[in-house]
This record gives structure tokens, C-alpha cells and sequence, in this order.
């Protein structure tokens, strides 16, 4: 009974108080989308020159990634998250008083730094407090939170800047500030939570080996053969048999020192999301992941992939205006694709979960190449609709996908680090694709950025082909260390 009061539909309630409040936050994140217009329409800055602005958000959200989840290993995923919000309300009031084209340049850069910050640290904490088993639906969930608020957040912005573009920083910043009472709220439950959950054990969620293993057979990479985990796994033949076939039950009679450690880190790691119980070095814990190949070329690869697909953002708004077209046809493109992604998204998940990590990230490269390719030709609004549906259902299989990937290859004790340089890569996509795809229209033409994306996804594509095995090693290496401890 207990256990049905402290999860909905198979997931904690240390979850979905933070889901609630990611949803209500992405409904607020227009200003950035939106802020390469302000800067040519209301301070008549160059096109070219605000571009180069824009993207120093993104090269200070370089800064925040890499501290923000270093820090949050170190002091709690709260404080982190708590702080870069409120601070990034601060910033956007801020930003709605700078009237100087480089003085929102510099102020730009220490925005992008401080609304980093949070991200690592929530991509940790849901690695924290759900069971290994339900990270694929939770990190698809929040991936559902994003895109619902994708979808809305243009629509808010567009009839804001219609009477005014300095009205959506007090929108954002006053969304910000309400999502964070939220968060403040939630998080003080669940300090109580967890330290009633340390005091009566018997009250917590007990998370079995079988659950532990699943990372492998259905959220990790599928179809880890059992050899990968090699004879070092401590525990008897039908333990290692159930840990790669994915069952549910484990015969094995020594199993329940399993379940008991199962149950012990289960604990431990509800109240590491609150708050760490000791220092993590932080030097460490940065050359253990630099050094990790499985982890660094997926983060390698993803960067590949998100400079060429930001350029929706960047060099898309672009290209159209080029034909014609304005902010009313870009905001409807960035509305189907964030509306068709939260209808199809959970449905997703049920074929994503008969599917290995790498087959469904391979596939959703490979469709995002097809709509990609799509736009080379598009001269019309409704050419680049139907583009942008292709590309959208190729995202439905990479970015919660690759999340629960870069999960199930990073230790428990450094999750914070490892998400913090994996959001790099977002970070350096966001400043470099408007650098990037700005040289390339305004040398050859946006056809030939459409050609240099889709070549890209086909080599993203190869490369996670030819990591795969790597991979299978890593998360079965962090399986049996998460056994053995």
C-alpha cells in the first residue's frame, strides 16, 4: 500500500513533483527563440551581428554546464536547481532594461551560464530517485514536459511581441519565479520524504537486482549479450541469466542480499538527490569521465548532431525570411513540432522499449537526415511543414533516448559531472549553430547548409553504429559495480 501511495503510474512522487514544475518552466523559455528578432526589429542590430550575439547564450551555458553538475555532485541537486532558476529570473529583468547591442552580448553570455546551471543537475536527480528499470519512461516523460512547453511557448511569445518584445522577459521571468516556489515546495517534501524513509526502511520502494539489470535488456543498450558481463558479476549462473534476459524473478536463493543492497541504494540515492552525504572531488570526477571513451563519444557524436539540428533555430528563421516568410509561419513550424512530439512521444515508448538504445538512435538520425534533405528543395511554407514533421519524428527516437543513455553510462557517484559535460554539447551547439549556419547561408546559400545537416546525420548515424559495443561494455561495468556495492 505504501508503495502504490508513493508512485504514480510506475514512477515516484520525487519525480513527478519535479515533472510538474519542467512543464510549467518550458512554457516560459520563448525569450531566446525569439531574440535574434528583437534584436533586428526593436534595437535595429545587423543580422549578421545578432546572431553573433545570440549565441553567446549558448557559450555561457558552457560555463553553467560545466559547474552545475560538478557543483550539484558536491552540494545537492536542489540548491543548484533552485538557484539557476531564480538567478535567470533576475537575469531576464535585467535584459529588458539593455538597450546597447554588445552590453546584451556580455549580459547574454553570464544568462546562458546561469540557466545552465540547472539543467545536469535535473538530468541527475531523475537518475537519483528513479529505479533503473523506469529511466527510459521517466527521461521520455521529461522529454514530453520540454515539448509541450515547446509547443505553447511560441504561441505565448508571438502575441506578446505583437504589443511589445520587452513584454516576454517579465513573462519569462515571472513563469521562472512561480515554477520555482514550486520546486522550493517540493523539494522541502521530499527532504522530509527521505529522511522518514531513512528512519522506517521497511516505508521505501524496494528496487530488486532484476530491476538493476533492466538498464541493460530494455533502457540501456538491448541485447547485451552475457558475456559482456563477464565472469567477474559476483552472484550464481541464474542471476547473470536473469540480469540479461531481464526477468523479473531471480531464483537465485543468495538473491536476497541482493534485494536488500537493491533496497539500501534505492535509500541512499533518494537522499543524494536531496542532499550529498560527503564532498565529491570534483577534479576527479571530470578525469574519470574525460577518460571514459563509451561516454566521450557519445558525447562527441551528439554534439555532431545537435549543431546540425539547432539550425531550426537558427538557420531555419533565416532561410525563410530569405523566401518571404515571418514570424508567423516560423512560430506554427516550431508549434508542429513541438504538438506532434507530445502526442506521439509516450506512444513512442512502447516500440522504443522492443528496441536496443542504439537502433532507436541510429533510426531517428537517419529520419531526421530524410527531413533535412526534404528542405533542399522546399520553396514553400507548406515544403518546409512537411519537412518539419519528417525531422520531428526522427527527435522522438534521439534526445530522450540519448539521455537515458548517457544514464546508464555514468557511476552513481558522478552522475552530476557526467550530465553536466554531456549538456555541453548543448551549450556549444547553441552558440555554435548560429555562427555556424549564419557563414553558411551567407556564403552559399541555405540549400547548401540543408546538404552539409543531412550528411552530418548520416555520419552521427555510422558512428553510433560503430560504438555500440563499446557501449554494451560500459553499462554492463556499471551494473556489476552498482551489484557488487
Amino acid at each position: 500500500m505504501k508503495k502504490q501511495a508513493r508512485e504514480i503510474f510506475g514512477l515516484p512522487l520525487l519525480f513527478w513533483g519535479l515533472w510538474l514544475a519542467l512543464l510549467i518552466l518550458w512554457m516560459g523559455r520563448f525569450v531566446i527563440s525569439f531574440m535574434s528578432m528583437y534584436l533586428v526589429k526593436d534595437l535595429h542590430v545587423d543580422a549578421g551581428v545578432a546572431g553573433t550575439i545570440v549565441s553567446m547564450y549558448g557559450f555561457g551555458g558552457i560555463v553553467g554546464c560545466l559547474f552545475g553538475g560538478s557543483l550539484s555532485d558536491r552540494f545537492g541537486r536542489q540548491s543548484m536547481i533552485i538557484g539557476g532558476e531564480i538567478g535567470s529570473a533576475i537575469m531576464l529583468i535585467v535584459l529588458s532594461f539593455i538597450g546597447d547591442p554588445f552590453v546584451m552580448g556580455a549580459m547574454l553570455l553570464v544568462y546562458g551560464a546561469i540557466s545552465s546551471i540547472p539543467t545536469p543537475a535535473v538530468a541527475a536527480y531523475i537518475a537519483d530517485v528513479v529505479p533503473v528499470r523506469a529511466q527510459k519512461r521517466a527521461y521520455t516523460l521529461q522529454t514530453w514536459a520540454v515539448n509541450f512547453g515547446f509547443a505553447i511557448g511560441p504561441i505565448i511569445a508571438n502575441q506578446l511581441v505583437k504589443i511589445s518584445y520587452t513584454l516576454m522577459f517579465y513573462a519569462e521571468a515571472i513563469i521562472l519565479v512561480v515554477a520555482t516556489v514550486m520546486l522550493g515546495t517540493f523539494f522541502h517534501e521530499a527532504r522530509k520524504l527521505a529522511e522518514h524513509d531513512v528512519a522506517s526502511p521497511s516505508l521505501v520502494i524496494s528496487s530488486d537486482a532484476s530491476s538493476l539489470s533492466s538498464v541493460i535488456s530494455s533502457e540501456g543498450e538491448a541485447g547485451v549479450e552475457k558475456s559482456s558481463l563477464g565472469p567477474t558479476v559476483s552472484a550464481s549462473e541464474d542471476l547473470s541469466a536473469s540480469l540479461c534476459s531481464g526477468r523479473d524473478d531471480v531464483s537465485d536463493p543468495r538473491s536476497g542480499r541482493e534485494d536488500r543492497d537493491a533496497s539500501r541504494s534505492t535509500r541512499d540515492g533518494d537522499a543524494a538527490a536531496v542532499a550529498p552525504e560527503q564532498p565529491v572531488s570534483m577534479i576527479a570526477n571530470y578525469r574519470r569521465a574525460l577518460a571514459d571513451w563509451p561516454f566521450m563519444s557519445m558525447v562527441v557524436l551528439m554534439f555532431a548532431y545537435t549543431i546540425a539540428y539547432f539550425q531550426l533555430t537558427s538557420g531555419l528563421p533565416i532561410a525563410l525570411t530569405q523566401l518571404g516568410m515571418g514570424t508567423d509561419q516560423y512560430s506554427v513550424l516550431l508549434t508542429i513540432n513541438g504538438g506532434i512530439l507530445c502526442l506521439l512521444q509516450i506512444p513512442a515508448l512502447a516500440v522504443f522499449n522492443r528496441m536496443s538504445n542504439t537502433r532507436v538512435l541510429v533510426l531517428g538520425m537517419l529520419m531526421t537526415a530524410v527531413g533535412y534533405a526534404f528542405q533542399i528543395g522546399a520553396t514553400s511554407w507548406h515544403g518546409f511543414a512537411i519537412a518539419a514533421v519528417l525531422w520531428t519524428l526522427g527527435e522522438l527516437g534521439t534526445f530522450p533516448i540519448a539521455a537515458t543513455t548517457v544514464a546508464s553510462l555514468a557511476p552513481a557517484d558522478a552522475r552530476g559531472t557526467y550530465q553536466g559535460l554531456y549538456n555541453l554539447v548543448w551549450s556549444l551547439s547553441n552558440g555554435a549553430a548560429p555562427l555556424v549556419g549564419g557563414w553558411i547561408i551567407g556564403g552559399f546559400g541555405s540549400r547548401t547548409l540543408w546538404i552539409c545537416c543531412t550528411i552530418m546525420f548520416l555520419l552521427v548515424a555510422a558512428g553510433l553504429a560503430a560504438t555500440k559495443g563499446a557501449r554494451e561494455r560500459a553499462v554492463a561495468r556499471n551494473l556489476r559495480e552498482s551489484l557488487a556495492g
